[in-house]
């Protein structure tokens, strides 16, 4: 897992109780200090973590904020790492627990124009 992402979810419960805005503010210091090439190319670590998480709230998370990088990419084209770990990645978030991370992964396909 990339560093930033695993500094941002480590000891996020006791982080999100003093800042509910926590995720959102420590997300988008990441976002936004990218081009949108270098959004783009983050995209692959959003995955790993995604694929790296049980917790499908996390997992939610995670899947807005990488719609939120293919925004600042302002692409709809499909990461190639997307393309080859899809199908893995719609396993794995069918096997959490919860119906937050699949209700996110859903708006994420819209917004991709994805079937």
């Amino acid at each position: 897992m990339h560093k930033s992402i695993a500094d941002i979810l480590d000891n996020w419960i006791e982080k999100i109780n003093q800042d509910e805005f926590y995720f959102a503010n420590s997300f988008d210091k990441i976002i936004n200090d990218k081009n949108s090439s270098e959004a783009f190319d983050f995209i692959p670590h959003m995955i790993d973590a995604i694929l790296l998480t049980n917790d499908d709230f996390i997992a939610s998370q995670l899947i807005f904020f990488m719609n939120c990088l293919y925004g600042k990419a302002n692409t709809t084209e499909l990461h190639p790492v997307f393309v080859s770990k899809r199908k893995e990645l719609e396993k794995h978030l069918s096997s959490l627990e919860g119906e937050d991370s699949i209700r996110e992964y859903e708006e994420f396909k819209r917004d991709l124009r994805l079937k």
